[in-house]
């Protein structure tokens, strides 16, 4: 249980970075500037969503964790109030690859409902697109494909989701090494 608790402050922490980042700009979003960003999945269980998050409207960031181990990946759009967070591990800049261990966050924003698989081995992640986009030489299109094949667990109470398997192409910002 203690594991569980110690998991909110950092994911309540990537969300609050993630809203007050997008919600600095004006108007519509866009996942990827050159078009492509994407999000699907199909979420049943304690609640039942259909995410089918095209490149307009949607919001995307990511980058490397910290200690540089694995990739984040985030994604919301307004209208779902939803926000999910891939984590890839082992994915480096322009690095693609099979079978690599993900994990996966899902918050319902505004409820306080956080679900997560707790670990980096719960998931499985094709990446198949790691490309620098043409406008910033940092700023990489990632794509893939996923599944976990166990349920995602509610943080810090009872209830569990389940996710089919689901596909992604957002943004990355792997800063240049002298960063």
């Amino acid at each position: 249980m203690i594991q569980r608790f110690s998991f909110i402050a950092p994911v309540a922490t990537l969300g609050a970075i993630f809203s007050v980042a997008t919600h600095a700009g004006e108007g519509s979003f866009e996942c990827l500037p050159e078009g492509g960003g994407r999000l699907e999945m199909r979420i049943s269980g304690e609640f039942e969503a259909s995410v089918d998050w095209g490149n307009d409207g949607t919001r995307c960031e990511g980058g490397p964790r910290p200690d540089g181990d694995a990739l984040r990946l985030m994604f919301s759009r307004d209208d779902d109030g939803l926000l999910v967070v891939i984590g890839i591990t082992g994915l480096e800049r322009g690095a693609t690859g099979a079978g690599l261990l993900a994990n996966l966050t899902i918050v319902r924003q505004g409820m306080g409902r956080f679900y997560g698989s707790l670990g980096a081995d719960a998931c499985i992640v094709e990446v198949h697109e790691n490309a620098a986009q043409s406008a910033d030489s940092s700023t990489y299109s990632v794509s893939g494909q996923g599944r976990c094949e166990a349920p995602i667990e509610a943080i810090a109470r009872e209830g569990a989701i389940r996710v089919a398997p689901f596909a992604f192409t957002g943004k990355a910002y792997w800063p240049d090494e002298d960063d």
